[in-house]
C-alpha cells in the first residue's frame, strides 16, 4: 500500500501560534509513518514553509503543492493543527475546499460559526442548553457600564468574541474594572462579550468519529489555582489539575456526554472537538446544571492538553487517535 501524503499545518496568525507549534510537534511525532508521509508546513501571514532539513521550501498556494529537488508533491489530505485564525475560523477550510483537499476538522461554515462565541451561544441556547447571560459589544457601540452590570451582575467575565486559549479574557469584580477589561478584549477583537459569572466547576468533553461512529471520551474536571482557567493555567505546569474521569455522578456524566454528542451533531462537527461547560453546585434545593461555555473545533493536542489525556484514559494512544482521524478524513472525502 502506498503511503498517503499528509500536509500537517501549524503556526497561524494569532497569539496561539506557540500553542499551535507545540500541538504540531506532538502530531508529527505520532502520525503513523508506516501509513503517512508527513510534511509539516508552518503558516504565517507572510509565508507557508516546509522545512526540508536545513532548507525551507515555499508552498505553491496555486495548487497546494511542494516542489522538492524537482519533484512535485501533491497532498492526499491535510491535518490542521492551527489554533485561532486561520485554522479554527474557517479560512483555511475554505481554501482547502477550493483545492479539493480533505482535512481533519469541521467544515468552513461550522468552523466560522463555532469560532464566534456569541453566535455559538445563541444557537446552543435555542437548542435548549443553558448559557450565561451575555452582553454583546462592537467597537462602534456606545458602552453603558451601568446597564451591562445591571444585566450580567458582578463578578462577570469580559472576553474577545473570536479568540481562544483565554487570550484577552478578564474576570471583573467591580464596575471600575469593567472598562479596562473591555479595552483589553478590544485589543484582540472588534467584538467583545461581557458574560455573567456562573459558580461551579469546569467540565470538558472530547468527541471524535471512527468508522463513521462517534467516540465520546471520558470527561475531565478542571481545577485551577488561578481565578479561572486562563492562558497560564492552561499551558503552565502546576497551575491546574485536570482530573479524568471527572469526579461527578454517573448520571451527570451521562447527561454531559449526551448533550455534547447532540451538539456535535447539530453543529455538524467533524474530527476532534471539545465542549466546555460549567457545572453548578447543588444549593438551596436546586439541582446541579450544566452551562455551555464554548466549543473548540481544534482543541490543543500538546503534551499539556486535555484531549490527549482523555484519550489515554480510554486506552487510546495518540498514534491510534491520529491514525483514526486521518482514516476518517480520507473516508469522508
Amino acid at each position: 500500500m502506498i503511503n498517503k501524503n499528509i500536509a500537517l499545518l501549524t503556526g497561524g496568525f494569532s497569539k496561539e501560534y506557540e500553542v499551535s507549534v507545540s500541538s504540531g510537534r506532538v502530531i508529527a511525532e505520532n502520525l503513523d509513518s508506516a501509513l503517512f508521509n508527513v510534511y509539516q508546513i508552518n503558516i504565517t501571514a507572510e509565508r507557508w514553509l516546509y522545512l526540508d532539513g536545513s532548507s525551507a521550501v515555499e508552498v505553491d498556494r496555486n495548487d497546494f503543492s511542494l516542489t522538492i529537488k524537482d519533484h512535485k508533491i501533491r497532498f492526499d489530505a491535510a491535518f490542521i493543527g492551527i489554533h485561532g485564525t486561520p485554522g479554527e475560523d474557517g479560512k483555511l477550510q475554505g481554501y482547502l475546499d477550493l483545492m479539493n483537499i480533505p482535512y481533519n476538522t469541521c467544515g468552513r461554515t461550522t468552523s466560522a460559526v463555532t469560532f464566534n462565541k456569541y453566535l455559538s451561544n445563541e444557537l446552543v441556547s435555542a437548542w435548549g442548553v443553558k448559557v450565561a447571560k451575555t452582553v454583546y459589544l462592537h467597537r462602534r457601540d456606545e458602552i453603558n457600564l451601568d446597564s451591562i452590570v445591571k444585566y450580567t451582575g458582578l463578578p462577570c467575565f469580559v472576553k474577545p468574541n473570536s479568540n481562544g486559549s483565554s487570550v484577552g479574557v478578564t474576570k471583573v469584580r467591580t464596575i471600575k474594572e469593567l472598562q479596562p477589561a473591555i479595552d483589553i478584549a478590544f485589543a484582540e477583537d472588534d467584538e467583545v462579550l461581557v458574560q455573567e459569572y456562573i459558580t461551579g466547576v469546569e467540565i470538558t468533553c472530547g468527541i471524535y468519529e471512527k468508522d463513521q461512529k462517534p467516540v465520546v471520551l471520558p470527561l475531565t474536571e478542571i481545577v485551577t489555582a488561578n481565578e479561572f482557567f486562563d492562558y497560564q493555567a492552561k499551558y503552565t505546569q502546576g497551575y491546574s489539575d485536570e482530573i479524568t474521569p471527572a469526579r461527578i455522578s454517573d448520571d451527570l456524566s451521562k447527561e454531559c456526554s449526551e448533550m455534547s454528542l447532540s451538539l456535535y451533531r447539530k453543529f455538524n462537527c467533524r474530527g476532534i472537538v471539545r465542549f466546555d461547560y460549567i457545572l453548578t453546585p447543588e444549593q438551596n434545593g436546586n439541582k446541579r446544571e450544566f452551562y455551555f461555555l464554548e466549543v473548540n473545533t481544534i482543541p490543543g493536542l500538546s503534551e499539556a492538553s486535555i484531549v490527549p489525556k482523555q484519550a489515554a484514559a480510554k486506552g487510546i494512544s495518540l498514534n491510534d487517535l491520529f491514525r483514526d482521524i486521518m482514516n476518517e478524513t480520507l473516508l469522508h472525502h
